[in-house]
């Protein structure tokens, strides 16, 4: 005869494993039909993950440059292109780039590729790939498949938290009055508007980062958990995450990550909230390239016959 407690444990550990699933599930949707994602859910710890960012040339169109891209990537067999977004907004031009550059690019896409490894990265002629767009910038990600599957497992556990202390909602958001911003109110995030359409479900943002400072970087943990604590109530969060590998040039990151927010007018109600405005100065790194992007990889058609 089975016992309550063995009851009761039975019952709990299927009610776990029946939200792990939900939670997997509601992820992965997001992923493939809101991101436009083509990211394996399990691949070869040899795997390697290129971010590609991209300046069209005078008179290119996006859509058929970026598509062009992928084709010739993908016509070897052993690369992937598994997100392409067009860039909203450059919202955090990097220093070390710019200094490289000699300004501020306005980056019009970036694309993360999947190559079945760092050797068959390294005998692509990415200059011939690249060749059509007026400036690009190349930066590896070393992506762990287990480490990205638990992280929206570590969300579901913070949000598991929130509801047991009963912590109070983050939404609606609260716009935040004029003499609370800590950033610029410079208009630029109304930019943003003019993505409505491709934005609508999905605006993801590109991070490469370089820690600072002890001080900093305690900071930030501050800011990020404040942050995962939003996504964890409102289901979003960091499609890819990885650690940066440097490919060209001098600039240094230690961490990559492609974060997933529900839309571009979320994002902008999010930034111009006093939830935000409260929290950002938490965030200090001693780089950052910031990118908002809204997906495109579903807009691009099917990828060209290899020959």
């Amino acid at each position: 005869m089975i016992r309550p407690l063995a009851i009761l444990a039975l019952a709990l550990l299927g009610a776990l494993v029946a939200a792990l699933l939900w939670q997997h599930g509601r992820y992965v949707h997001a992923r493939r039909e809101l991101v436009q994602d083509r990211q394996p859910l399990l691949h070869s710890g040899d795997a390697f993950h290129v971010l590609i960012f991209l300046e069209l040339a005078r008179g290119s169109e996006l859509f058929g440059s970026v598509r062009e891209l992928r084709d010739r990537l993908e016509a070897g067999g052993t690369a992937r292109m598994v997100y392409a977004g067009k860039v909203a907004l450059n919202a955090q031009p990097s220093r070390q780039l710019t200094e490289a550059f000699g300004e501020a690019v306005p980056w019009d896409a970036v694309v993360c590729v999947q190559f079945a490894s760092r050797e068959a990265f390294d005998r692509v002629d990415l200059e011939r790939a690249l060749d059509g767009f007026a400036r690009t910038y190349a930066h590896g990600m070393q992506r762990s498949a287990l480490g990205n599957l638990m992280l929206p497992q570590l969300l579901l556990a913070k949000r598991l938290g929130q509801l047991v202390t009963r912590s109070p909602s983050l939404l609606p958001f609260e716009p935040a009055p004029p003499h609370e911003w800590v950033i610029p109110r410079d208009g630029r995030f109304a930019r943003l508007d003019a993505e409505r359409e491709l934005g609508r479900h999905a605006a993801v943002v590109v991070n490469l980062t370089l820690p600072g400072t002890p001080e900093q970087a305690a900071a930030d943990r501050g800011y990020v958990d404040r942050m995962f604590g939003l996504m964890a109530e409102v289901g979003h969060g960091p499609m890819h995450m990885g650690r940066a590998v440097t490919l060209e040039g001098k600039a240094r990151f230690e961490n990559v990550a492609l974060v997933y927010y529900p839309g571009v007018e979320y994002f902008r109600r999010m930034v111009e909230s006093r939830f935000y405005q409260g929290i950002v100065g938490g965030k200090q790194l001693g780089d950052t390239q910031a990118s908002i992007t809204v997906p495109i990889l579903g807009r691009l058609g099917a990828t060209a016959p290899a020959g």
